[in-house]
């Protein structure tokens, strides 16, 4: 049974972002590993900051430039390498909360990926 409905907030701040996704990569016969292929999605979902308290009491676990994504839908193969891509910014997706059963919603903290971790141009999104 869900206790709150948050769609109609969710709405209100959802924007259009890409999802990149990694399926299972392999070995070879020589056990070198081969990634797998890269599949790109457009989704839908509120991206928000944190609030500066919760960044503040997060001992440095989280940054300024951290997220959180709420959805209504969940991410396949989120916690294996999944990024996210906004606002011409990268986020690797940390770690997801989903108690849908009760709120009927999926969340994401999103980490920022560094100028140090190769980031990229991307397209608006």
């Amino acid at each position: 049974m869900q206790y709150f409905d948050f769609s109609s907030l969710i709405k209100q701040y959802s924007t259009d972002f890409k999802v990149l996704i990694e399926s299972k990569g392999s070995y070879d016969d020589s056990g070198e590993y081969a990634g797998g292929e890269v599949t790109e999605f457009i989704v839908h979902g509120a991206i928000v900051a944190f609030s500066e308290n919760k960044v503040y009491r997060s001992e440095g676990r989280l940054t300024s430039q951290d997220k959180l994504l709420i959805m209504q839908e969940p991410i396949n193969r989120a916690l294996h390498g999944a990024e996210v891509i906004h606002n011409n910014r990268r986020y690797k997706i940390e770690s997801e909360l989903e108690n849908a059963e009760f709120t009927g919603v999926y969340q994401y903290t999103l980490k920022y990926v560094s100028a140090f971790d190769k980031e990229q141009k991307y397209d608006r999104l």
